[in-house]
């Protein structure tokens, strides 16, 4: 019985070990979050990271419960954190809102401290909201320097003022699960909520470059007692991305398949669950991968000091001859190049750089943090 006791207690310990609280600094401000690392995470596996964000009201963890983000990281081996906004919610530029904060700048930052201290994949970064974590969501997607792989969004949308300053630097796919009845963020716009769903989706049609028309494909409506029915559009001829949205004619301001009774209005659609069909698409999709380095082609390079205030060095085993070294941003920016085993850091900005180095026919990458 002792033995059984043990063993279960060691179950159970293993089972939420991976789910951490924790917290970072930005503008001078404590920004809690909570994640969850898949059981066979380790550092040398680089991961993707799913960055969940809440609704109006909400938190990162209550966000966490309802969805079951963490069955699907552990079955399909992806970290994933759930932030909490300030007031309980994110600042989107929305028409009415609770909150002034950075929150395009934290959420940059969150994914700079996964990839500094987790090593997460700079090129699988995926953003997923509700509501006002949706709108945050098309926000980055919009906004932000950052490559996001792909975004998806349950009754959030654009705001007025991130509709008209979209101009995304980067080919982010998108998938946009909205209700017709949704009687917080209308299907139609309004003036609290901004956009209609068709302008917004319109607008990334545009910028991803897909064919005007989508294929419009009836999902199956298995359940008649949730007087909603999904259908699928999706569009094609995009340029290195997907387009998808996924129309539940009425429905509410629901997450789809998590029959709630808090955090949402009106009906909830049962016909599938919407987490698992979010990380289906977002799933594989990834940023062009300009610094990436195959490691067949590495040499070993020792760096120091890092983190480093201003100067960085260089020390190679078995190697000489003529070598280059390139430095980039976590976007795959060049943003110097030289031939030295010394690098000044000073004019750069305080963040994370990716410096290339290549030694005849061999070449490797590093991680330097500057201070």
């Amino acid at each position: 019985m002792r033995c059984f006791s043990l063993l279960f207690l060691i179950f159970v310990f293993s089972s939420f070990k991976t789910q951490i609280n924790s917290s970072i600094q930005h503008n001078g401000v404590t920004r809690d979050f909570v994640y969850y690392t898949p059981s066979n995470w380790n550092s040398s596996d680089p991961l993707p990271l799913l960055v969940v964000m809440h609704g109006l009201t909400q938190t990162g963890n209550g966000i966490m419960n309802i969805t079951g983000f963490n069955d699907i990281a552990e079955d399909n081996n992806f970290i994933v954190c759930y932030p909490d906004g300030v007031n309980n919610s994110f600042n989107a530029n929305m028409n009415v809102t609770v909150s002034t904060a950075d929150d395009l700048g934290f959420i940059e930052s969150l994914y700079t401290y996964f990839e500094t201290n987790f090593n997460s994949d700079p090129n699988k970064r995926y953003l997923c909201g509700f509501s006002t974590g949706g709108f945050m969501s098309h926000k980055l997607a919009c906004e932000s320097s950052f490559c996001f792989a792909a975004i998806a969004t349950v009754s959030g949308n654009m705001s007025d003022t991130v509709y008209n300053n979209c101009s995304p630097s980067h080919p982010t796919s998108v998938l946009h699960i909205h209700g017709t009845s949704d009687p917080v963020v209308s299907y139609n716009g309004s003036a609290t909520s901004g956009v209609s769903v068709d302008a917004s989706i319109e607008k990334w049609r545009i910028h991803l470059g897909c064919n005007l028309s989508p294929q419009i494909t009836p999902m199956p409506d298995n359940n008649i007692f949730d007087f909603s029915s999904p259908e699928r559009h999706m569009y094609f001829g995009c340029s290195n991305s997907s387009l998808e949205l996924i129309k539940i004619n009425g429905g509410g301001h629901q997450w789809p398949g998590i029959p709630t009774l808090i955090g949402g209005l009106g009906n909830i659609n049962m016909d599938f669950y919407s987490p698992e069909l979010i990380w289906d698409f977002l799933n594989g999709k990834s940023c062009p991968e300009s610094t990436h380095v195959s490691k067949s082609d590495m040499v070993e390079v020792n760096v120091f000091p890092n983190p480093t205030n201003n100067t960085v060095s260089f020390s190679v085993s078995d190697y000489s001859g003529s070598f280059n070294v390139n430095v980039f941003d976590l976007n795959g920016r060049l943003l110097k190049s030289l031939n030295d085993y010394s690098i000044s850091l000073e004019s750069f900005e305080k963040g994370v750089y990716l410096i290339s180095l290549s030694f005849s026919n061999k070449t490797t990458m590093v991680k330097v943090i500057k201070q």
